[in-house]
This record gives structure tokens, sequence and C-alpha cells, in this order.
């Protein structure tokens, strides 16, 4: 780390000794591996280390970011140079400057357990042996391939910039999961998978556990179809609820808000979703995947109610976008984004409906941050009264981000800890289903 602040340092220094007006500097480093075997055989082993730096530059009120692999000293001189000097070309813009030195200062992530300093020793070779043979033996038949993949790493970054900031980060990640081909009976070969990971090696997932999870995905798969088109409940899966959470905040961020493209440009102070639904984004849990203490400009991070009783309470602004918008700043972006999960398992949820599909992946679509309206494929299962009656998959649900959030009914209590969105499993209902 103490490199690292020395490169990030010298890059501040010698921008402004060249003519920068500010400088933000990033400076970080990493290694990695990753490890893939299919039947038997490694598909795939990388190992790697990386070091590079980046920076953004402000000169008379023109603005650019540049980043390198080179930190010989010589070489960052040129680099810099170079970059000053394309920067004078571009045209001003005097919003882009530093935030406020008084809301900056110096920010480390020890609090956070982050690192996990003291993990076992690793044979990435046996660790994914034992996925891909306890996945193996919890599908007896149909069984096509089984792909297991581990990976581990660590990296480090420090930001420094020209008003007197110094801060930062340091992680660890270890994850493992499985990717299975079955042989359906009309000759389709359908697909899953299913995986974990985290910041400390004790909280992973074990390796049973985990393959019998992407076994059990895989066999849900076979005979999958679509059943006819219906309007009704829609439970969507924990591993996926991100797709939905991330309709809703794309529209949030700054950019999209001032350039009047986000369906939530006047939807600030008001309903958007049923009263039953929040969205929280809390940057300070510990060991958490988007952890963080402070955000990309530099201003500490604090945790945000997004969403509260289905009313919008905040945009993602950063320094930049706040400053156009004549508002002040909340946070550049989303880190960890929590919905408040409740005593019920998400098959009690449906126990009691009629009729409920489970959606456990989407598979393409898309959707617009400036209309709400999205249009995405979807797999799972059908549920009635609480009971599996059929694998679905070539299927579509479409709408309204607003729409799908008034139906909103509730969640269960597995939140996902597996990803920056820890979401649980959501219930919706008066969803647009797509299907023969």
């Amino acid at each position: 780390m103490n490199n690292l602040n020395e490169t990030a340092s010298k890059i501040v220094e010698t921008a402004m000794r060249l003519g920068a007006s500010e400088v933000t500097a990033w400076a970080s480093q990493g290694t990695w591996t990753d490890v893939k075997q299919r039947d038997g055989r490694i598909e795939k082993w990388q190992d790697s280390q990386s070091c590079s730096a980046s920076a953004a530059f402000f000169v008379n009120d023109r603005y650019s970011v540049h980043s390198t692999n080179d930190l010989r000293s010589d070489a960052l001189e040129q680099f810099i140079g170079r970059a000053i000097e394309a920067t004078r070309h571009l045209e001003p813009d005097s919003d882009r400057r530093l935030a406020d030195p008084d809301v900056m200062g110096t920010h480390q992530d020890s609090s956070l357990d982050q690192v996990d300093n003291s993990p076992p020793e690793i044979d990435h070779r046996t660790w994914v042996d034992a996925v891909q043979t306890a996945t193996s033996a919890a599908i007896p038949k149909n069984l096509r391939s089984v792909e297991g993949f581990v990976w581990s790493g660590s990296s480090e970054q420090v930001m420094v910039t020209s008003n007197g900031f110094s801060g930062g980060t340091a992680t660890t990640e270890f994850g493992h999961g499985a990717d299975i081909s079955m042989e359906d009976s009309d000759g389709r070969l359908p697909e899953a998978a299913d995986w974990a990971v985290s910041r400390h090696h004790s909280d992973l997932l074990n390796v049973e556990r985990i393959s019998q999870r992407a076994a059990n995905r895989a066999k849900r798969r076979l005979g999958s179809g679509p059943v006819s088109s219906r309007r009704g409940a829609m439970l969507v899966e924990n591993r996926v609820a991100s797709r939905i959470l991330g309709t809703l905040v794309s529209p949030m961020h700054g950019g999209s808000i001032y350039e009047q493209r986000s369906c939530l440009s006047d939807k600030l102070g008001k309903q958007i979703a049923s009263s039953a639904f929040s969205l929280i984004d809390d940057p300070h849990i510990p060991r958490g995947l988007g952890s963080r203490p402070h955000d990309g400009d530099g201003r500490p991070t604090s945790k945000r109610d997004l969403v509260t009783d289905g009313v919008l309470q905040t945009w993602l602004l950063n320094v930049y976008y706040a400053r156009r918008l004549e508002l002040e700043p909340t946070t550049s972006s989303t880190s960890n984004l929590l919905v408040p999960a409740s005593q019920h398992s998400p098959m009690e949820l449906i126990a009691d409906l009629p009729w409920a599909i489970q959606v456990d992946g989407f598979l393409g679509g898309n959707s617009n941050p400036a209309t709400g309206k999205y249009s995405f494929g979807i797999r799972g299962t059908l549920y009635e009264k609480g009971e599996a009656v059929a694998p679905i998959s070539e299927m579509n649900i479409t709408g309204s981000i607003f729409d799908l959030l008034a139906g909103y009914i509730g969640a269960a209590n597995d939140p996902w800890n597996s990803g920056s969105c820890r979401s649980p499993s959501l219930l919706f209902d008066d969803v647009q289903f797509s299907g023969q």
C-alpha cells in the first residue's frame, strides 16, 4: 500500500508541476488465480498479477481520464505530459472540479473487514476437482458435462487528490461454482450454474452445498417449456433479483437525470412502488462485496434509503452532476443494495396462491431507463398452490418498472450474500407473462 501511495502521490505532484489545475490519481495492484475444469480436464488456469495507474486531469476547466500500466518514473512523466497536453484540446466545462476538501479527508477501510489475513493453504487443482466430483455425483443421469470453476485473489487501490485526500482500500476474494449441461429427452441441452463468493474463505459456502444447489437447478431445467400466456404472481429468486433492482437503480444516476433520459427525473419524493417496497444502499456491511469507505469522488460513504415505503428518497448524484443540477451530491454509485427481508421462506410466500411462476434465471432482454419499460426472457418453475407442476422456459415478462413495483407484495427470508445486491427472493403480482 505504501508503494501505491507513493506512485499516486508522484502522479499528482508531476501533473501539478506540468500544468494541471487539479488531479485525482489512482494506483492499484492485484493477484488472481482462476481455474476451470471440465470432465476431469483443466480447460483454463490463469495466474495473473497486475499493477496499473490512472488519473483524472483538470486543466483550465477541461477534464480527461487516462490510464497506464508502465509505472517507471520516466514513462510516467511522459504519460502525464501527453495526457495534460491532450486535455488542453477539449471543450471547457467549469463544473469539472474536485469535491470541496472539507468534505474529504483520509479514509481507510479496516473496519469493513475486507481482507482475509489468514486464509488456508489453497490447492486450486484439488479444490476444482472437489467441485466437479461433488456436482457430478449429485446428478446420476441425463448429465452431459460438468464444469467446475474456482478462483481466489487480492487487490489494493490507493486514491490521492491534489486537494489533500488520500484513501486506500484492500480486498480479498474467494469463489467456486459449477456449470452443468444436461441431455433432455427431446434432444435439447439445458444448462444451469450456481456459485458462491466471499471476502473471507471461512464464509464461503462449502463445496457439497454449492454442488447440490447447482445439481438441483440443472434437474429443474429438464422438460422445460412455455406455458400459456397469463398475468399473475412472480417470485424472483434472490440470486437473480439484481436484474429487477438494476432496472430501477439505472435511471437513478445523475447522468440520466441531468440529460433527461430517466423515468425518475420527476419522481423524487413521489410514490413509485407499493408501500411494501423499500430499497437501501449500505456501504458499511463488514465483509460485504460492495462495501467501501469512500466513493469515486473521495467523499465518505454513508447508508442511504433509496426508496422508503414506495417513495423515491434520492438520486445517485456524484459531485459533477450535483453541480450541474444545482443540488447536493449524494453518492456516485451504489454499494450493497438491500431489500428488507421477512420471516417467511420463498415457498411460504406462494403457498396459498392459486399459481405463481418462480423465476430463477433471465435470458436476454432489455430495459429502457428513459421510459421504465422492460422485456426479459425468463426460466423457472410454475407452482400451483405451493406445489411445483412444470419447469418453465421460452417465456418473457414485459411491462413497466412502475407497474411491476406497484404489484410488489413482499420479500422472503433468504438474502443473497454472494454479490453486492443482497436481496432476498421478491414476490410481485399482476406480472404479464408471454408464452404459448
